[in-house]
């Protein structure tokens, strides 16, 4: 259960000064942490989820990626109580193949059979303090901004939020509440942010509701079932099958006006082409150039299917764009890359739900050529399972490639990409490389030491390595964008960066493995089709599968064994202090 006290804050300076306050009602604030949440929320055409009284969330952000179920609620002193159902998750995958739990249970009730596509998107930058009393946490405190954009309109707003954490009463709550109503004059917020979002969507689709949406408001709920809101293409997150655009909206042209089209000279080109005098905007313009010219390059072999490597390096294309954005995010005007970035989030997620079963069939393949003859086709079930897998997920893959939405994404990203870099940069920027990523590269370091500083820990569980394997990727991306200006010698630390990732990348294949074999030796089935487990009398009987499980087993043990053999590439001294050279002489 969530309780919580929300408040309308009126700017942004007042906000500031509450991240800065050492004391709230005889309360001890703690130094205030930072962080950023991409919010997409989800729900059926004929709005379920919201006729429940409820929304369902994906949340990614640098701690990474949660899916939320939580109940709407309206209170006119600001307090909250709600249901809240939370999971994270180490991939986008449909919620049918998660493991049996209350949010899987409890979306699927609510979904039924319906596909699930997408409301709309906001982006969080949010400020926490811990609240202490007597030296005990009682609660947190939540300073927010919030931006959001919705049928061409962008509405930003401030909040201020109090939770109570386990330590914590109503009394402290009350008191907590009292002072920022009374000493710091903020009114109180009857509605979540949600409800707000949805608000300013319905308004751009000529609906305009007079009262935020309680959950127990049966108009209210009739009016958002009735809503007109413009599906994104994704995949569903429910039953994984492709969501297509709401009927009716306007095809996209398969041409876009002063777009920038690549030749087969761009998409061969190894490097973007940057010098250490560029704007940050001038290099993000030439790093997007040169791997949209790599993804076009790869879409006709990887709609044909004959070539597993083609697929790949359109889906690596598409991941260094995404992290080429928030790279140069803060350099770049939001409201100019923010609909390509999540059309690259899209992309991405289409083109990685065939690529993982790619590399589980490769995988499997070698394991079963290391086996005696006798057992050859032992695996026969499991490959039978993985091509009815397959076939279905290529089958939305290939919709997608060739639908509306992809083709939107393609004329909208060539369109920024026409250039000129000034067209990109946020208002006020003209940050040069020179200046800039001596910081970016000292940051994304510090990042890889913290997150191996913690999976290096004995015990430490399995997300401490994926942790780490996500900020590895950030620190190789960099050093691969900029390797130009860094010199020659960057090469050397490109590739330490790159021997870490391949361990830490056998060790999740591994991990994911072990969980698609777990499954299905549970219900012999790729996916589980039902949310309860099967009675003792159909236990699926596969001694194949489960020597391959315990092979699999076996070699993450190894992995994270050997860790330490492969850290210190990049933990060493040799690699801080090549790149503080490489860094003297930018």
């Amino acid at each position: 259960m969530e309780v919580e006290a929300k408040f309308q804050v009126p700017d942004g300076g007042r906000l500031g000064r509450l991240a800065a306050v050492p004391r709230l009602a005889g309360y001890d604030l703690e130094a205030s942490s930072a962080r950023r949440d991409d919010d997409t929320f989800f729900d059926t055409p004929d709005r379920r989820f919201l006729a429940a009284g409820y929304y369902f969330r994906r949340r990614e952000n640098a701690d990474g990626l949660r899916y939320t179920l939580k109940q709407l609620a309206s209170s006119a002193d600001g307090v909250l109580r709600r249901e809240e159902i939370e999971q994270r998750a180490a991939t986008d995958v449909p919620v049918r193949q998660w493991p049996r739990g209350p949010l899987r249970t409890r979306v699927l009730e609510l979904a039924g059979d319906s596909d699930v596509a997408p409301l709309f998107s906001l982006v969080q930058e949010r400020r926490t303090r811990r609240v202490r009393r007597s030296g005990a946490v009682v609660g947190e405190l939540s300073l927010d901004a919030v931006a959001m954009t919705a049928g061409g309109r962008d509405e930003r707003w401030f909040e201020a939020e109090v939770e109570l954490a386990d330590g914590g009463t109503d009394d402290d709550l009350a008191q907590l509440s009292a002072a920022l109503r009374e000493v710091w004059d903020l009114a109180p917020e009857p509605s979540s942010k949600f409800a707000r979002a949805l608000a300013l969507l319905e308004r751009t689709d000529g609906h305009v509701p007079s009262e935020p949406l309680p959950a127990t408001d049966a108009g209210a709920a009739e009016v958002a079932a009735g809503a007109s809101v413009a599906a994104a293409a994704e995949v569903d997150p429910v039953t994984g099958a492709a969501v297509t655009a709401t009927e009716g909206a306007a095809s996209p042209s398969t041409e876009a006006t002063d777009s920038w089209r690549p030749s087969a000279d761009e998409a061969a080109r190894k490097r973007p082409g940057i010098s250490r005098d560029d704007t940050m905007a001038e290099a993000a313009l030439a790093t997007l150039r040169l791997h949209f010219a790599k993804m076009c390059a790869h879409q006709e072999g990887t709609r044909l299917g004959e070539d597993a490597e083609e697929l790949h390096d359109m889906r690596v294309a598409t991941r260094r764009m995404r992290m080429a954005l928030r790279l140069f995010g803060p350099y770049l005007d939001p409201a100019v890359v923010q609909p390509v970035f999540k059309g690259l989030r899209r992309t991405g997620r289409t083109l990685g739900a065939v690529r993982d079963l790619d590399v589980f069939a490769a995988k499997t393949a070698a394991y079963v050529e290391g086996s005696p003859h006798e057992r050859g086709a032992e695996l026969d079930p499991l490959m039978e399972a993985w091509r009815h897998e397959y076939d279905a997920r290529r089958r939305v893959l290939v919709e997608y490639l060739d639908g509306r939405k992809y083709a939107r994404f393609v004329d909208r990203l060539a369109g920024l990409l026409a250039g000129p870099a000034g067209a990109l940069a946020a208002p006020g920027s003209g940050a040069v490389v020179a200046h800039v990523l001596p910081a970016l590269l000292h940051r994304d370091l510090a990042d890889v030491l913290a997150a191996g500083s913690a999976a290096s820990t004995p015990g430490a569980p399995l997300t401490r390595f994926h942790e780490l394997r996500i900020a590895g990727k950030a620190l190789r991306y960099t050093l691969e964008f900029f390797e130009e200006p860094l010199g020659e010698d960057a090469a050397r630390l490109i590739e330490a960066t790159k021997r870490l990732q391949d361990h830490l990348g056998d060790l999740q294949d591994a991990v994911v493995s072990c969980g698609i074999l777990r499954d299905v030796l549970t219900w012999g089935s790729w996916a589980p089709e039902s949310a309860e487990l099967p009675t003792h009398t159909t236990i699926v009987r596969a001694p194949g599968v489960a020597r391959y499980l315990a092979w699999r087993q076996d070699e993450m043990q190894r992995l994270v064994i050997t860790f330490p053999e492969v850290w210190p590439s990049v933990a060493g001294e040799e690699f801080g202090a090549r790149l503080a050279g490489l860094l003297a002489r930018l």
